[in-house]
């Protein structure tokens, strides 16, 4: 279930982009029909544009959930992401258990099919999130809500005339929040939003998603232009075939973007992930 809502968390985070021109003059008119073309124009702008974008990059991320509290360095490379264990519930990790990141890492460049099966499903995640985003501009009402700093803020809510095409776009479409659109760069800043009503799949004998649960995500430009998530929180609360507890709680917050070659092997990611280069880095800040 954990990869299932970080892939809900993840749709749409690059769409929604809006002029400032466009949005005040819907806004005076009230056009919702010219709202919605401009949401269309955009979202087919924003998914090409998310097709040129191969940059690599290496970060910091804290990613806190209900079984995994960690801080880890990662790195993205030609052949996949890897990621170093820095920290662990709060604690910096022993000697031992640094020797079994190393051990790991190096396990993962002798054999790197373990990273060739998650690029696999994240190509997978990817296709499912772009059928999302081409959901939006029927898929939700939008509403002019003003000005905050240098965003745009928009208030968004499910279009009761749209019929979602999947389970996950089913969920998704019972969201309701408000975004902020950067006003110069014309990219998503944040978004917040809470599922309006309760979610039933197979008329609630397969499971239930409780009404209220939320979801927060941030992002900005990490630079040259390349926009990233840096905050993800989400808790959402319900009930799975035989009762089961679905938990989905996650925080995860990525900071110390750094720009890396496109072309970069996981052995040379792995060597940006010795010891004494991140903590050298990590000095320099």
């Amino acid at each position: 279930m954990a990869g299932y809502w970080k892939l809900l968390l993840h749709v749409g985070w690059v769409a929604l982009v809006l002029s400032s021109a466009s949005i005040s003059s819907v806004a005076a008119d009230g056009g919702a029909v010219q709202l919605r073309q401009l949401v269309r124009d955009v979202v087919n702008n924003e998914l090409r544009a998310n097709e040129d974008d191969h940059s690599h990059w290496m970060y910091r991320q804290r990613d806190v959930e209900p079984d995994k509290n960690v801080v880890q360095e990662c790195v993205e490379t030609k052949d996949g992401q890897i990621c170093r264990v820095l920290e662990r519930d709060g604690h910096v990790l022993s000697e031992q258990e640094q020797q079994q990141e190393s051990a790991h890492i190096q396990q993962l460049i002798g054999d790197p099919s373990q990273l060739k099966k998650k690029q696999r499903q994240h190509q997978d995640d990817d296709h499912k999130a772009a059928e999302m985003i081409r959901m939006l501009p029927d898929g939700f009402l939008y509403e002019y809500d003003g000005e905050e700093g240098p965003n745009i803020r928009l208030r968004f809510q499910p279009n009761p005339n749209f019929d979602p095409p999947s389970r996950e776009a089913m969920v998704f479409h019972c969201m309701a929040g408000t975004m902020l659109i950067d006003r110069q760069a014309k990219r998503l800043a944040e978004m917040n939003g809470k599922l309006v009503r309760n979610v039933d799949f197979g008329w609630g004998l397969l499971g239930r998603l409780a009404k209220g649960g939320t979801f927060q995500v941030r992002r900005r430009d990490v630079g040259e232009g390349h926009w990233q998530n840096t905050l993800v929180d989400v808790h959402i609360r319900g009930k799975a075939l035989f009762f089961k507890t679905i938990n989905a709680d996650q925080h995860e917050v990525d900071d110390n973007f750094q720009r890396v070659p496109n072309n970069l092997t996981l052995s040379q990611g792995a060597s940006m992930l010795q010891l004494p280069n991140l903590q050298a880095a990590k000095a320099g800040q």
